[in-house]
């Protein structure tokens, strides 16, 4: 795995960089279908971390689909097809087959690679018929599926009915469903959750190749995401952190200084490691290994993350929605930067976006307050540290950055413990009370998601 060289310009991100990094996830997906895709990963020591190979094919065959728009570029679309000729066999395995025999059910997971071959130009009647014939089966329908799932499935099956017509808008029903119709736990949410929004965003824009309507206005969810981005960049969960980098290309929207910030540090990240690492890449166990084993650990636990920024690179190369090359400095609020700065240097923590962070200017800093407030939220609500969930409140009061969705739920948060402090008789709940600049409870106009 090369090393890659940051090259941005004033203004947006080069898009010969963009190429680069894209070039790079298909050169990784190139030897991960060599290495994996015939037998996936066993990892002796922890069985935990085992990959099917069905899964090694089906992201690659997702990434060279989110790469087609992109296939007339030399370097790009040389890649593709050599990759795609790689996974035909894989995707059309005697093993495949026989799961859309025996298991009608799943069929739609079988089919993901063929499907995605097809989109690309690489059909095959004879499964083809296999999988019309799997669709008639009494069972196909006899499996219940969580709502982003059911949006994949449709997806999925979209793409086989329509491959080369303007797609048919997604079943607004199902979207309205999704953790994308209504405001999200933006303290509280699990990785699962994160992980329903970032799919269900994808599966909705059809990775901004055809897109369909969302649910909720693009700004909003957008607002969300935000506050989701710094949680993964805080975590360095790079993989989840790609993800909802997604949701600015995938909706076409400007990219948010939070989210032109989050892309410069993960393609830091990469080009000093090679690769974006995860926590399940540990150093001992890579020194551990030689040769055609420590390759294939490498692959088995870096791939998805190679995917991941391929994904953004992929979107960010259609018009219009490159991320800007430098930070955005509306709407920065000079010294603003420093005061929340000094409330998250008391937790001893030096995450990789800090390094990033002490290198900008002061004004980029300030532009950042909003980034560097929704991580102290996330903070302190983490480790139940309400009077200073209340401190980050009068702050953001005072520097005119509280009408955020983060924030909204903070205040929500401290409404709520307060009653239920008073009502068990708490002798804290005095130092639970609702932010100095806010109105008495009884009144108090808790912003919503909805009206930001």
């Amino acid at each position: 795995m090369k090393s890659l060289q940051p090259k941005n310009e004033h203004g947006k991100w080069n898009e010969c960089d963009l190429i680069e990094r894209l070039c790079h996830a298909l050169d990784i997906a190139r030897l991960a279908i060599e290495h994996l895709a015939s037998e996936g990963y066993t990892n002796r020591k922890n069985p935990a971390k085992n990959i099917r190979p069905e899964k090694i094919v089906s992201e690659t065959a997702v990434l060279l689909v989110s790469a087609s728009s992109l296939i007339d570029h030399p370097q790009v679309g040389e890649r593709i097809r050599c990759i795609a000729e790689q996974l035909v066999p894989n995707a059309r395995s005697k093993r495949v087959m026989l799961g859309l025999c025996l298991e009608p059910t799943v069929l739609w997971d079988y089919a993901l690679p063929h499907i995605c071959l097809t989109r690309i130009g690489y059909p095959d009647s004879v499964f083809d018929e296999l999988l019309r014939v799997s669709l008639e089966s009494q069972a196909r329908a006899g499996r219940e599926r969580v709502p982003y799932r059911v949006l994949e499935q449709e997806w999925i099956a979209k793409a086989w009915l329509d491959p080369k017509v303007i797609r048919r808008p997604t079943s607004r029903s199902i979207a309205r469903l999704s953790i994308l119709s209504c405001p999200m736990d933006l303290l509280g949410a699990t990785r699962d959750d994160i992980y329903a929004f970032t799919h269900a965003l994808m599966y909705v824009t059809d990775f901004n190749l055809r897109p369909a309507r969302l649910p909720r206005r693009r700004d909003v969810i957008l607002g969300e995401a935000d506050v989701l981005l710094a949680r993964c960049l805080d975590d360095e969960d790079y993989d989840l952190a790609g993800e909802v980098l997604l949701s600015w290309p995938l909706t076409g929207k400007t990219w948010s200084t939070t989210a032109a910030f989050a892309f410069r540090v993960l393609a830091h990240v990469e080009d000093q490691a090679a690769f974006l690492p995860t926590p399940s890449t540990q150093i001992s166990e890579i020194k551990a290994l030689e040769g055609i084993e420590r390759t294939k650990y490498l692959l088995a636990t870096a791939y998805h993350t190679a995917y991941v920024m391929g994904l953004v690179c992929a979107a960010a190369l259609r018009p219009g929605c490159a991320p800007p090359g430098t930070i955005p400095l509306d709407g920065a609020k000079p010294g603003t930067a420093s005061q929340v700065m000094r409330l998250l240097d008391a937790d001893g923590q030096s995450p990789h976006w800090q390094r990033e962070f002490d290198h900008l200017t002061e004004p980029e800093a300030d532009a950042l307050s909003g980034f560097l407030l929704n991580v102290a939220l996330r903070r302190r609500a983490a480790c139940r540290d309400f009077e200073g969930l209340r401190t980050l409140l009068d702050l953001a009061y005072d520097l005119d950055l509280a009408n955020t969705p983060s924030m909204s739920q903070a205040a929500e948060m401290l409404i709520r413990l307060t009653i239920c402090a008073t009502a068990v008789g708490c002798p804290q709940a005095d130092n639970l009370h609702t932010p100095e600049n806010s109105p008495p409870h009884s009144d108090m106009p808790v912003k919503t998601v909805e009206n930001i």
